[in-house]
């Protein structure tokens, strides 16, 4: 059953990001109907960005936040994130932050859902890097501390393999995650990465993954199938 009113997502990016990036984003949220505020703000990091928005409790009960290069695949994978939330798991993308404790895996901020109750539950942590975590890590650290549910959506597979995901695999360039409910592009400044994100947004719209596109995009150009008789 799917659910009638999503809450909206809210993302953030400054001027310095392509503006292609932003529109494909922003294809992806309309084609499948889910709502969305991109923010535009100089002003502020990233991770200051991130607290403000999960305490501004005139946002509703439920905080979704999103990486501006990423998105959902489907609406069915943002009602799951979502309905986790709503359940009182911190929910998100899986990631861990390798250059700091490469065995802690969290739910990080490039799709992360949580009630601003269970925020408040685990300190209402302010969502910079830390001696220990990376950017929005310290929400997941708290909330486990707290004896609060975390909520995993982990890698399916990617486009080109980067790092390693302590014991569960890898991700890298071009993820898809969960049966592919999200995609995260990471590296966006890379005009071929800008270049995957905007067709995978393109493959969504259409309802088709071309595959075969994405690893070229890349430089990852498949082999040729090439056609045999008999068994070899």
């Amino acid at each position: 059953m799917t659910m009638p009113n999503l809450p909206t997502a809210y993302t953030f990016y400054q001027s310095n990001i392509d503006a292609a990036l932003v529109e494909a984003q922003a294809a992806v949220f309309r084609h499948l109907e889910i709502p969305l505020v991109q923010e535009l703000d100089d002003k502020v990091d990233h991770a200051a960005w991130l607290t403000r928005t999960m305490r501004n409790d005139s946002l509703g009960d439920l905080a979704v936040v999103a990486d501006i290069d990423a998105f959902p695949l489907s609406r069915a994978g943002y009602e799951r994130i979502v309905a986790m939330a709503q359940g009182g798991a911190v929910a998100g993308l899986a990631q861990v932050a390798n250059h700091k404790n490469p065995d802690h895996i969290y739910a990080a901020p490039m799709f992360l859902a949580a009630r601003r109750d269970v925020y408040k539950a685990a300190g209402a942590p302010e969502m910079r890097r830390t001696e220990r975590s990376d950017v929005a890590q310290i929400l997941t650290l708290q909330a486990e501390e707290a004896g609060l549910p975390i909520g995993l959506i982990y890698p399916k597979f990617c486009i080109q393999p980067r790092w390693s995901l302590a014991q569960y695999g890898v991700y890298g360039i071009g993820t898809f995650y969960g049966e592919n409910e999200f995609f995260h592009l990471f590296e966006a400044r890379r005009q071929q990465s800008r270049d995957l994100f905007v067709a995978v947004a393109e493959g969504v719209i259409a309802g088709h993954h071309d595959f075969d596109r994405y690893m070229a995009i890349l430089d990852l150009v498949p082999p040729k199938r090439k056609k045999f008789l008999g068994l070899f």
